[in-house]
């Protein structure tokens, strides 16, 4: 199997070489009804401000290659305000969340994956960030504080996941626990050729403040990628990129209770209609790679936004498909304030659509 690994690997980086006209950017303009909002570095995840306004950006350092930072996106007047860069300084907290070995965040070490927001049982406003730090993987804990132009970040603590483990996206639960995937152990390269091969490459993890991380068995799958979690916080959904489907994990019992047929899927985020949506990478393998090699160049690659019942599993169908100008290679598709904001792990742009055209 190594073997067979080894030689998939070697092809996959000889047809780099090879991506179609489409997959270039050169521009940056608005079109039609679709929005572009230029000199946006990588913003790979999104989360919606409860204010039905404002956006939290992510920038993606490029699995760990770069740092990345944290950004506030105003919806209505289109400013963008940096809230964490290299130069931020970051406080210890005196009220730790998390592990209490885990050594203040070095803003400047901050490289963003997969985020989450989310309202603990306290009601206060928790925002969870993937950090694939130098020094190690990390997820940062902070707590959201103020609101509107003056919404404000304060770290609190961070997570620190088991050995061997690059973490790809998280969620927390209302009562601090966090659940987040492990997209693999080894290097993105051999993973991604194992799960070509039908290998399993990562997991799920359950983080308890009494535990620690704590795998969740039965969920080995290739290369788990984005995950949500319901509201009343029995279910979380993996979207397992490389098996091609969407699980939908029991929490309590850590239980596959159902699996839809989805594949390469990025990031999920909930709908106003209560259904899940999935960003999914629809083109050619060798499109996709010049998009990892060259992360600042804008990407064209083939994308649509799958939507599922989340209570069936069986109800999908896609709402909105894009491809090469203005962007392409959506990560999430995030709805706020009538219209739809889509980011992506490559290139220097967001884009947003109106709601309507979700349909």
């Amino acid at each position: 199997m190594t073997r067979q690994c080894l030689l998939i690997l070697s092809l996959i980086f000889l047809l780099a070489a090879c991506s179609d006209p489409h997959i270039a950017i050169n521009d940056c303009q608005t079109t039609g009804d679709t929005r572009v909002y230029c000199d946006i570095g990588t913003p790979e995840d999104i989360a919606a401000l409860p204010d039905e306004r404002h956006l939290l950006l992510a920038h993606f350092g490029h699995m760990g290659k770069d740092s990345g930072g944290i950004s506030l996106f105003d919806t209505d007047s289109e400013r963008l305000t940096p809230l964490i860069t290299a130069d931020t300084h970051i406080n210890n907290a005196l009220h730790r969340w998390g592990d209490s070995a885990c050594p203040v965040l070095d803003a400047a070490s901050l490289s963003p994956h997969g985020t989450h927001l989310h309202r603990l049982d306290n009601n206060r406003w928790r925002y969870l960030v993937v950090n694939h730090a130098p020094s190690g993987e990390r997820i940062e804990l902070f707590e959201v504080l103020g609101s509107g132009d003056a919404t404000q970040l304060r770290w609190r603590g961070c997570v620190l996941p088991h050995a061997e483990t690059f973490v790809n996206d998280v969620v927390g639960l209302n009562t601090g626990d966090v659940i987040y995937t492990r997209m693999f152990k080894t290097s993105m390269n051999m993973a991604t050729a194992k799960g070509l091969v039908g290998m399993n490459t990562g997991d799920l993890w359950h983080w308890r403040p009494e535990t620690g991380p704590v795998i969740i068995a039965g969920t080995e799958a290739a290369q788990p990628n984005g995950i949500e979690i319901a509201a009343d916080n029995r279910h979380v959904f993996a979207n397992m990129y490389l098996t091609g489907e969407v699980w939908k994990v029991d929490i309590d019992t850590g239980e596959v209770v159902d699996k839809a047929p989805v594949a390469n899927g990025d990031n999920s985020t909930w709908g106003p209609d209560g259904r899940l949506w999935v960003a999914t990478h629809t083109d050619k393998l060798f499109n996709l790679l010049p998009c990892f090699q060259q992360p600042y160049q804008s990407c064209g690659l083939a994308y649509t936004i799958v939507s599922i019942n989340p209570d069936d599993m069986a109800d999908i169908k896609p709402v909105y498909s894009g491809k090469g100008s203005p962007m392409g290679a959506a990560t999430v598709a995030v709805a706020q304030a009538g219209r739809v904001y889509m980011g992506s792990f490559a290139g220097d742009r967001m884009i947003s659509v109106p709601l309507s055209e979700f349909r």
